[in-house]
């Protein structure tokens, strides 16, 4: 199912959070292996220059189709002996019916929306993947995703507890795992992708990519830096779902999103070794729910109004704009033992990005449903990568309700407009935001006289909490000692 975009600024600074309505019901995944078509049979797009009808034919029909300017829509990935492969509907790797399905969209003009959705179907089994040089049927990563309306779809269908979160075990014992042959390498301040949704500027796009049913496996040791690697990498992207996966350890990242929108959904991750395990970076706007996240990265959810980080051969830098709203909604997750010294922390959210000190950020953001465990901070708002002589300048809006903490190792809520080190009195950049203003609205989730902040005077920013400007000042009782196990 395609991914259902947020509804927009409006619904985010709605006064009560209801506002928003519920989630959509997501229905269970079909696994690869059972979505199969009979043998001897092809989807195709049939006319898709006047909009595309999804029909399933007898293969001595495709010949015929795909001459008229028909297409496959449902791509088969198999190491089973006894299959076909590379015939135009079955492969032997997910980087060849990528290849085919790029072809496909070129063919037809459908630079960044398709008539039709192309589906690949990966049979459960483990697929190999280098950096390097790849034979037989290894894959090449990163696995790259530059055209519109494509589905990877693994075999893996995602088990839910009872609160409807990600629990990391398939429901019908099958998996598909995406695996490297060595570690995935961090070089360079880079961390390779096994899969890429990139939109090249005036180009394709990987508009409304849909990840879900697999195994992520980065090669390197679960929670030993630095780490290497992360599962998808979206940059320009749109309308991305990432769903239903497992990311286990050792990854710098699992989901790194930048100036896009996708929903991340029901996804199982743990043992990251690097810094976040979802990043959301604006401009854009996100939905994250469902998910669990045990020990990972130093936040578990970060939220960004944009980055300026390095990216893997074959996508275009992002130019960074002059000013830059993030909009993530996030809600019913799990975050656990998120306990880095000195500030891992289950949420935090960044008013100025990393890379991007010149860009006026504003962070708008529903933190709502969430259960924070065992975390050394539940949620951090703070001034993220202000540099000197730059802008300074970077704003937050969060609405909180429903959140449960438990087990919070330093403080359920730090607010600091610096980095959040500084303002705990360690080692760290100086610099302080100016002009900026945090406003909170808590809903009874955190007790305001509980809560730590760094409100320094004399740099004109303005904190608002719970409709009550807050006078200048700090507070915290930070100590570095070890959090007990989670």
């Amino acid at each position: 199912m395609p991914s259902a975009p947020w509804r927009g600024a409006a619904c985010a600074v709605a006064a009560l959070l209801a506002s928003c309505g519920d989630l959509p019901t997501i229905s269970p995944t079909e696994p690869a292996a059972s979505a199969a078509a009979a043998v001897g049979e092809a989807d195709v797009c049939h006319q898709p220059d006047e909009g595309g009808q999804n029909l399933r034919i007898g293969l001595p029909a495709l010949a015929a189709h795909l001459r008229h300017g028909d297409y496959v829509t449902t791509l088969r990935v198999s190491h089973d002996a006894g299959r076909p492969a590379d015939d135009g509907v079955h492969f032997a790797t997910i980087g060849a019916a990528l290849v085919s399905a790029a072809a496909s969209r070129a063919a037809a003009g459908e630079l960044t929306a398709g008539a039709c959705r192309i589906t690949i179907l990966v049979e459960s089994g483990t697929y190999l993947g280098t950096v390097g040089t790849p034979s037989g049927t290894v894959e090449r990563f990163p696995l790259m995703v530059d055209v519109p309306d494509v589905t990877l779809r693994g075999a893996l269908v995602m088990a839910l507890d009872q609160d409807g979160r990600a629990t990391g075990k398939s429901t019908t014992g099958e998996e598909t795992v995406l695996a490297p042959v060595e570690p995935l390498p961090f070089v360079n301040l880079l961390s390779t992708p096994i899969i890429v949704a990139n939109a090249h500027p005036g180009g394709s796009a990987g508009h409304g990519l849909v990840v879900e049913g697999f195994v992520f496996q980065s090669g390197n040791a679960p929670l030993e830096e630095p780490g290497g690697g992360q599962a998808v990498l979206g940059v320009r992207a749109t309308g991305l779902t990432i769903r239903g996966n497992r990311v286990e350890g050792g990854f710098t990242e699992s989901f790194d999103l930048r100036a896009g929108s996708a929903d991340v959904i029901e996804n199982h991750l743990s043992g990251t070794a690097g810094t976040c395990d979802v990043c959301l970076a604006g401009p854009g706007t996100y939905r994250a729910y469902g998910n669990r996240l045990l020990s990972g990265g130093i936040p578990g959810m970060i939220a960004s109004p944009t980055v300026n980080l390095a990216v893997p051969a074959g996508v275009e830098p992002y130019v960074l704009p002059a000013t830059a709203d993030v909009w993530a909604e996030i809600r019913n997750n799990e975050v656990r033992g998120h306990q880095r010294i000195p500030v891992g922390v289950g949420i935090r959210m960044d008013a100025v990005g990393v890379g991007a000190p010149n860009v006026h950020g504003t962070v708008h953001a529903i933190v709502q449903d969430n259960l924070l465990v065992n975390n050394r901070f539940g949620i951090i708002v703070h001034g993220a990568f202000p540099v000197a002589g730059t802008d300074r300048r970077g704003d937050v809006d969060m609405t909180l309700g429903g959140n449960v903490f438990q087990g919070t190792c330093q403080t359920n809520l730090y607010v600091a407009f610096s980095r959040h080190t500084f303002g705990l009195g360690l080692p760290a950049n100086a610099t302080r935001l100016q002009g900026s203003t945090f406003r909170l609205t808590l809903n009874g989730d955190a007790s305001w006289d509980d809560a730590w902040f760094y409100h320094p005077a004399g740099f004109g920013n303005t904190l608002v909490v719970d409709g009550t400007e807050i006078a200048n000042g700090t507070r915290h009782f930070y100590s570095d000692a070890g959090c007990p196990a989670s």
